[in-house]
């Protein structure tokens, strides 16, 4: 397996059933793939919040 070095800091995750945002460095302190308050598994990745700004002609 490769060892791939990640910016954890910046890798996002919201749970699906409370809403809370966290970081991957939380997910990675933890042996199983799962919200840190609600303990559910079922996470998405947060997009980043900065968009393609296109002018009109």
């Amino acid at each position: 397996m490769r060892n791939i070095k990640l910016d954890t800091k910046s890798i996002r995750y919201r749970c699906l059933k409370c809403g809370s945002v966290f970081t991957a460095t939380v997910i990675s302190q933890q042996s199983f793939l799962k919200c840190p308050k609600c303990n559910f598994t079922v996470l998405e990745k947060v997009r980043r919040d900065m968009g393609n700004r296109v002018l009109a002609r």
